[in-house]
């Protein structure tokens, strides 16, 4: 299966930590193709997604890394439940990466979200004009990376 290899293949071993720029995500890390309203997860480290979706229910401190990954190119998130607002905020960073030429790394770039629903599919944000879910379980079938 040619898009389980590229899903292997494009999960850096690393994950976020290599992002130096990114912080650290407390809850663990998820990988995808694109991150809309019908996100579709093809891989999440062990309970990284119920980690992120109760601290988002509960508006309390914890963090999830995404990776929208492309061939060569993709981007690295973090979504970090900032507790304490009454609309229960949460910031996005961003960072774009390459892998051609060598490897590159985007700016840094953080973003306030604004959480419109917690539900059994996941947690909807809304920033930048768009909505966005973070599914509450994997929905991929490719292997699991090494």
């Amino acid at each position: 299966m040619a898009a389980g290899g590229a899903v292997a293949a494009g999960w850096r071993s690393s994950h976020h930590p290599a992002h130096t720029g990114l912080s650290r995500p407390s809850c663990g890390s998820a990988l995808t193709h694109f991150l809309t309203s019908d996100t579709q997860l093809l891989h999440a480290d062990p309970g990284a997604l119920g980690c992120f979706v109760r601290a988002v229910r509960d508006c309390k401190h914890a963090s999830l890394g995404v990776t929208a990954m492309g061939v060569d190119t993709g981007t690295d998130y973090v979504f970090t439940v900032q507790p304490g607002s009454a609309s229960c905020r949460v910031i996005e960073q961003r960072q774009a990466y390459s892998a051609n030429f060598g490897g590159s790394k985007g700016a840094l770039v953080a973003v306030p979200c604004r959480r419109i629903a917690v539900t059994r599919a996941g947690v909807t944000l809304s920033y930048r004009g768009q909505r966005v879910l973070i599914p509450a379980t994997v929905s991929g079938t490719a292997p699991h990376p090494a």
